[in-house]
């Protein structure tokens, strides 16, 4: 190799893995700081789930009750 160009190539390999290091120092604050967020909507969405499956219970309940059908094969004779 040229003697002039081993500098340079030197210099770019060092730049290169010092760019790197603080993008990835970067990268790991910023999804750590986001994290947060994330668990918060978690929960968020947990607990709706858990609400809307009681609702649904309530709702199968009710359509499963017996005046309910007896009410719909009266309704159907008509």
């Amino acid at each position: 190799m040229d003697d002039g160009l081993m500098p340079v190539l030197i210099v770019a390999i060092v730049f290169s893995f010092v760019s790197f290091s603080v993008y990835i120092k970067y990268r790991t604050e910023q999804l750590k700081s986001g994290s947060g967020q994330l668990q918060d909507e978690n929960v968020a969405l947990k607990a709706k789930t858990l609400e809307l499956e009681g609702r649904i219970q309530v709702l199968e309940s009710i359509v499963t009750n017996k005046n309910f059908r007896l009410d719909e094969e009266i309704n159907s004779l008509a």
